[in-house]
Protein backbone atom coordinates (compact mmCIF):
# COMPACT_ATOMS: atom_id res chain seq x y z
CA UNK A 1 0.00 0.00 0.00
CA UNK A 2 0.85 3.26 -0.89
CA UNK A 3 1.74 5.28 2.07
CA UNK A 4 1.19 8.73 1.31
CA UNK A 5 -2.02 7.58 -0.30
CA UNK A 6 -3.50 5.61 2.48
CA UNK A 7 -2.71 8.36 4.67
CA UNK A 8 -4.52 10.58 2.70
CA UNK A 9 -7.43 8.86 2.18
CA UNK A 10 -7.99 8.64 6.32
CA UNK A 11 -6.87 12.12 6.70
CA UNK A 12 -8.56 14.32 4.65
CA UNK A 13 -12.08 15.65 4.16
CA UNK A 14 -14.87 13.40 2.41
CA UNK A 15 -16.66 16.70 1.38
CA UNK A 16 -15.41 16.69 -2.27
CA UNK A 17 -19.12 16.58 -3.68
CA UNK A 18 -17.88 16.89 -6.92
CA UNK A 19 -16.62 13.26 -7.18
CA UNK A 20 -19.57 11.38 -6.23
CA UNK A 21 -20.74 11.04 -9.52
CA UNK A 22 -17.31 9.04 -10.58
CA UNK A 23 -18.16 7.26 -7.35
CA UNK A 24 -21.99 6.15 -8.21
CA UNK A 25 -20.55 5.49 -11.64
CA UNK A 26 -17.79 2.93 -10.31
CA UNK A 27 -20.33 1.26 -8.14
CA UNK A 28 -23.11 0.79 -10.93
CA UNK A 29 -20.45 -0.51 -13.36
CA UNK A 30 -18.85 -3.05 -11.19
CA UNK A 31 -22.38 -4.67 -10.32
CA UNK A 32 -23.83 -4.14 -13.39
CA UNK A 33 -24.54 -7.44 -15.66
CA UNK A 34 -23.56 -8.31 -19.22
CA UNK A 35 -27.46 -6.89 -20.72
CA UNK A 36 -28.87 -5.85 -23.96
CA UNK A 37 -31.18 -3.92 -24.16
CA UNK A 38 -33.28 -3.35 -27.57
CA UNK A 39 -33.02 -0.58 -29.94
CA UNK A 40 -36.46 1.65 -30.36
CA UNK A 41 -37.29 4.17 -32.72
CA UNK A 42 -36.91 7.78 -31.39
CA UNK A 43 -39.54 9.16 -29.17
CA UNK A 44 -41.46 12.45 -29.35
CA UNK A 45 -39.93 15.22 -30.88
CA UNK A 46 -36.18 15.13 -32.51
CA UNK A 47 -35.50 13.07 -29.67
CA UNK A 48 -33.55 9.50 -30.32
CA UNK A 49 -33.12 6.43 -28.44
CA UNK A 50 -30.61 4.11 -28.81
CA UNK A 51 -29.67 0.52 -27.12
CA UNK A 52 -26.67 0.33 -24.88
CA UNK A 53 -24.88 -2.71 -22.84
CA UNK A 54 -26.52 -2.31 -19.32
CA UNK A 55 -29.27 0.69 -20.68
CA UNK A 56 -30.45 2.73 -23.38
CA UNK A 57 -29.32 6.41 -24.42
CA UNK A 58 -31.98 9.22 -25.21
CA UNK A 59 -30.71 11.97 -27.27
CA UNK A 60 -31.91 15.10 -26.80
CA UNK A 61 -29.68 17.52 -28.59
CA UNK A 62 -27.79 16.82 -31.41
CA UNK A 63 -25.77 19.65 -32.41
CA UNK A 64 -23.75 17.99 -35.13
CA UNK A 65 -20.75 18.51 -33.57
CA UNK A 66 -17.77 16.27 -33.76
CA UNK A 67 -18.06 13.42 -31.13
CA UNK A 68 -14.71 12.89 -29.25
CA UNK A 69 -11.87 10.58 -30.50
CA UNK A 70 -10.14 7.96 -28.65
CA UNK A 71 -8.10 9.82 -25.81
CA UNK A 72 -10.11 12.85 -26.11
CA UNK A 73 -11.39 14.88 -22.63
CA UNK A 74 -15.16 14.96 -22.63
CA UNK A 75 -16.65 17.75 -20.07
CA UNK A 76 -19.96 17.14 -19.15
CA UNK A 77 -22.57 18.07 -16.43
CA UNK A 78 -24.77 16.07 -14.85
CA UNK A 79 -28.16 15.06 -13.11
CA UNK A 80 -28.46 11.56 -11.29
CA UNK A 81 -32.48 11.04 -10.99
CA UNK A 82 -34.40 8.25 -9.25
CA UNK A 83 -37.52 8.31 -11.48
CA UNK A 84 -38.26 12.56 -11.22
CA UNK A 85 -36.27 13.10 -7.56
CA UNK A 86 -33.29 14.66 -7.86
CA UNK A 87 -30.38 12.65 -6.40
CA UNK A 88 -26.98 14.34 -7.40
CA UNK A 89 -26.35 17.18 -9.72
CA UNK A 90 -22.87 18.46 -10.61
CA UNK A 91 -24.16 22.10 -11.47
CA UNK A 92 -24.08 22.87 -7.36
CA UNK A 93 -20.39 22.77 -7.08
CA UNK A 94 -19.78 24.41 -10.79
CA UNK A 95 -16.94 22.59 -12.53
CA UNK A 96 -17.86 20.47 -15.10
CA UNK A 97 -17.00 16.83 -14.68
CA UNK A 98 -14.34 15.30 -17.13
CA UNK A 99 -14.10 11.66 -18.76
CA UNK A 100 -10.87 10.63 -21.25
CA UNK A 101 -12.49 8.31 -23.55
CA UNK A 102 -10.57 5.36 -23.39
CA UNK A 103 -7.68 4.74 -26.21
CA UNK A 104 -8.24 0.76 -26.41
CA UNK A 105 -10.66 -1.62 -24.79
CA UNK A 106 -9.37 -2.74 -21.41
CA UNK A 107 -10.04 -6.26 -21.13
CA UNK A 108 -12.36 -6.92 -17.86
CA UNK A 109 -13.61 -3.83 -17.44
CA UNK A 110 -17.22 -3.63 -18.39
CA UNK A 111 -17.97 -0.35 -20.03
CA UNK A 112 -20.19 1.96 -17.76
CA UNK A 113 -23.35 2.83 -20.31
CA UNK A 114 -22.89 6.37 -19.26
CA UNK A 115 -19.50 5.97 -20.97
CA UNK A 116 -20.97 4.74 -23.72
CA UNK A 117 -23.51 7.74 -23.85
CA UNK A 118 -20.79 10.35 -23.60
CA UNK A 119 -18.91 8.82 -26.64
CA UNK A 120 -21.88 9.42 -28.42
CA UNK A 121 -22.37 13.16 -28.25
CA UNK A 122 -20.49 16.28 -29.40
CA UNK A 123 -20.20 19.66 -27.52
CA UNK A 124 -23.82 21.26 -26.71
CA UNK A 125 -25.55 18.38 -27.16
CA UNK A 126 -27.72 16.75 -24.38
CA UNK A 127 -29.01 13.36 -23.51
CA UNK A 128 -30.19 10.94 -20.97
CA UNK A 129 -28.59 7.62 -20.09
CA UNK A 130 -31.12 4.92 -18.04
CA UNK A 131 -29.38 2.21 -16.81
CA UNK A 132 -31.48 -0.99 -16.10
CA UNK A 133 -31.05 -2.14 -12.05
CA UNK A 134 -33.52 -4.61 -11.19
CA UNK A 135 -30.75 -7.42 -12.50
CA UNK A 136 -28.14 -5.90 -10.25
CA UNK A 137 -27.05 -8.46 -7.26
CA UNK A 138 -27.37 -5.10 -4.83
CA UNK A 139 -28.83 -2.12 -5.86
CA UNK A 140 -27.26 1.21 -5.29
CA UNK A 141 -27.97 2.82 -2.06
CA UNK A 142 -31.15 5.01 -2.30
CA UNK A 143 -32.39 2.97 -5.55
CA UNK A 144 -32.94 -0.25 -3.65
CA UNK A 145 -37.22 0.56 -4.92
CA UNK A 146 -36.16 1.59 -8.07
CA UNK A 147 -35.68 -0.51 -11.50
CA UNK A 148 -34.15 2.53 -13.58
CA UNK A 149 -30.85 5.05 -13.03
CA UNK A 150 -31.80 7.90 -15.03
CA UNK A 151 -28.61 10.24 -16.13
CA UNK A 152 -29.18 13.24 -17.66
CA UNK A 153 -26.06 14.54 -19.33
CA UNK A 154 -25.30 17.76 -21.23
CA UNK A 155 -21.60 17.89 -22.94
CA UNK A 156 -19.88 21.16 -22.28
CA UNK A 157 -16.13 20.35 -24.01
CA UNK A 158 -14.40 18.11 -25.94
CA UNK A 159 -11.00 18.49 -25.50
CA UNK A 160 -7.53 16.58 -26.90
CA UNK A 161 -5.27 15.41 -24.69
CA UNK A 162 -2.59 17.47 -25.96
CA UNK A 163 -4.94 20.14 -25.40
CA UNK A 164 -5.70 19.32 -22.01
CA UNK A 165 -2.31 18.73 -20.34
CA UNK A 166 -1.47 22.34 -21.70
CA UNK A 167 -4.74 23.83 -20.37
CA UNK A 168 -3.54 22.04 -17.09
CA UNK A 169 -0.01 23.39 -16.98
CA UNK A 170 -1.68 26.89 -17.35
CA UNK A 171 -4.19 26.40 -14.69
CA UNK A 172 -1.40 24.96 -12.22
CA UNK A 173 1.15 27.54 -13.16
CA UNK A 174 -1.97 30.81 -12.50
CA UNK A 175 -2.58 29.05 -8.95
CA UNK A 176 0.56 28.11 -7.77
CA UNK A 177 2.27 31.04 -7.24
CA UNK A 178 -0.66 31.39 -4.13
CA UNK A 179 0.10 28.05 -3.25
CA UNK A 180 3.74 28.29 -2.93
CA UNK A 181 3.51 31.65 -0.51
CA UNK A 182 1.13 30.28 1.89
CA UNK A 183 3.12 26.97 2.27
CA UNK A 184 5.47 29.44 2.73
CA UNK A 185 4.21 31.73 5.20
CA UNK A 186 2.92 28.90 7.56
CA UNK A 187 6.10 26.81 7.50
CA UNK A 188 8.60 28.99 6.72
CA UNK A 189 7.82 32.74 7.13
CA UNK A 190 10.63 34.90 5.57
CA UNK A 191 12.16 32.61 3.35
CA UNK A 192 12.51 34.08 -0.26
CA UNK A 193 10.01 32.51 -2.93
CA UNK A 194 13.18 31.75 -5.47
CA UNK A 195 11.87 30.50 -8.85
CA UNK A 196 11.27 27.20 -9.23
CA UNK A 197 14.25 24.33 -10.22
CA UNK A 198 12.61 21.34 -12.42
CA UNK A 199 14.15 17.76 -13.21
CA UNK A 200 14.02 15.81 -15.77
CA UNK A 201 11.14 14.16 -14.20
CA UNK A 202 9.21 17.49 -14.59
CA UNK A 203 9.43 17.47 -10.57
CA UNK A 204 9.43 20.89 -9.40
CA UNK A 205 10.91 22.25 -6.50
CA UNK A 206 12.26 25.31 -4.19
CA UNK A 207 14.99 24.34 -1.68
CA UNK A 208 14.32 26.09 1.40
CA UNK A 209 17.49 24.64 3.39
CA UNK A 210 19.32 21.76 2.19
CA UNK A 211 19.96 20.60 5.58
CA UNK A 212 23.63 19.73 7.04
CA UNK A 213 22.76 15.86 7.64
CA UNK A 214 22.71 12.88 6.11
CA UNK A 215 21.78 12.37 2.24
CA UNK A 216 19.55 9.21 2.38
CA UNK A 217 20.62 6.64 -0.25
CA UNK A 218 17.91 3.97 -1.80
CA UNK A 219 16.53 1.87 0.87
CA UNK A 220 17.42 3.31 4.01
CA UNK A 221 14.28 4.92 5.91
CA UNK A 222 13.34 8.57 6.40
CA UNK A 223 10.93 10.07 8.29
CA UNK A 224 9.29 13.53 6.89
CA UNK A 225 7.04 15.86 8.40
CA UNK A 226 4.98 17.48 5.47
CA UNK A 227 1.65 19.31 4.43
CA UNK A 228 0.09 18.50 1.16
CA UNK A 229 -1.83 21.02 -0.75
CA UNK A 230 -3.80 21.04 -3.87
CA UNK A 231 -3.71 23.76 -6.19
CA UNK A 232 -5.95 25.47 -4.65
CA UNK A 233 -4.68 25.60 -1.64
CA UNK A 234 -7.16 22.84 0.34
CA UNK A 235 -5.36 20.54 2.46
CA UNK A 236 -5.42 17.07 1.75
CA UNK A 237 -3.20 15.38 4.06
CA UNK A 238 -0.45 16.82 6.87
CA UNK A 239 1.65 15.00 9.32
CA UNK A 240 2.18 18.03 11.42
CA UNK A 241 -2.22 17.79 12.11
CA UNK A 242 -0.75 14.02 13.61
CA UNK A 243 2.05 15.38 15.47
CA UNK A 244 4.68 12.74 14.39
CA UNK A 245 6.53 12.43 10.75
CA UNK A 246 5.80 9.74 8.19
CA UNK A 247 8.53 6.85 7.78
CA UNK A 248 9.24 5.00 4.38
CA UNK A 249 12.55 3.46 2.84
CA UNK A 250 13.42 5.29 0.08
CA UNK A 251 13.46 4.33 -3.82
CA UNK A 252 11.71 1.68 -2.88
CA UNK A 253 8.44 2.59 -4.30
CA UNK A 254 6.23 2.75 -1.27
CA UNK A 255 5.02 6.06 -1.78
CA UNK A 256 4.51 8.37 -5.03
CA UNK A 257 7.37 9.07 -7.62
CA UNK A 258 7.12 12.57 -6.95
CA UNK A 259 8.26 12.03 -3.60
CA UNK A 260 10.54 9.42 -3.57
CA UNK A 261 12.64 11.89 -6.05
CA UNK A 262 12.05 15.27 -3.83
CA UNK A 263 13.18 13.67 -0.36
CA UNK A 264 16.54 12.23 -2.13
CA UNK A 265 17.23 15.78 -3.01
CA UNK A 266 17.70 16.55 0.30
CA UNK A 267 20.05 16.16 3.10
CA UNK A 268 18.80 15.44 6.83
CA UNK A 269 17.29 18.69 8.02
CA UNK A 270 16.37 19.82 4.93
CA UNK A 271 13.12 21.78 3.94
CA UNK A 272 11.81 22.24 0.33
CA UNK A 273 8.47 22.79 -1.17
CA UNK A 274 7.76 20.02 -3.82
CA UNK A 275 5.28 20.51 -6.78
CA UNK A 276 4.19 17.45 -7.94
CA UNK A 277 2.92 17.02 -11.80
CA UNK A 278 0.09 14.01 -11.71
CA UNK A 279 2.87 11.91 -13.75
CA UNK A 280 4.39 11.38 -10.44
CA UNK A 281 1.56 11.78 -8.23
CA UNK A 282 -1.78 10.22 -8.34
CA UNK A 283 -1.94 10.06 -12.32
CA UNK A 284 -5.47 10.11 -13.94
CA UNK A 285 -6.97 8.35 -11.73
CA UNK A 286 -6.34 10.53 -8.18
CA UNK A 287 -6.82 9.28 -4.98
CA UNK A 288 -10.78 9.38 -4.51
CA UNK A 289 -12.35 11.63 -2.60
CA UNK A 290 -9.37 13.57 -1.14
CA UNK A 291 -7.30 14.14 -4.68
CA UNK A 292 -8.60 14.61 -7.72
CA UNK A 293 -7.76 13.20 -11.14
CA UNK A 294 -4.89 14.41 -12.89
CA UNK A 295 -3.89 16.46 -10.01
CA UNK A 296 -1.29 18.83 -9.26
CA UNK A 297 -0.13 18.78 -5.60
CA UNK A 298 2.48 20.96 -3.67
CA UNK A 299 3.77 19.81 -0.72
CA UNK A 300 5.97 21.29 2.12
CA UNK A 301 8.75 18.69 3.07
CA UNK A 302 11.08 18.40 6.27
CA UNK A 303 13.52 15.23 6.36
CA UNK A 304 13.55 14.88 9.68
CA UNK A 305 16.03 12.20 10.02
CA UNK A 306 17.71 9.45 7.84
CA UNK A 307 18.19 5.99 9.16
CA UNK A 308 21.54 3.71 8.98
Amino acid sequence: MNKCREQAEQNAPNNAFWRRLPLLMGILGMMLLAIGVSSCSGGSGAAEETALEGGSFIHHIKTGNPVANPGDFIFFHAYIRNGDSLVFTTREQGDAQFFQLPTEEQPGRPSHPVEQGLALMGAGDSATVVIDIDTLPQKPPGFENASEVFYDIAVTEIMTEEAYKKKKKEDMAEALDGTLQSLIDEHAPGAAKEPLLETESGLQYLLIEQGTGKKPQPGQEVKVNYHGVLMDGTTFDSSFSRGEPIAFPIGQRQVIPGWDEGIALLNEGGKAILVIPPDLGYGQRGAPPVIPPDAYLAFYVELVEVGE
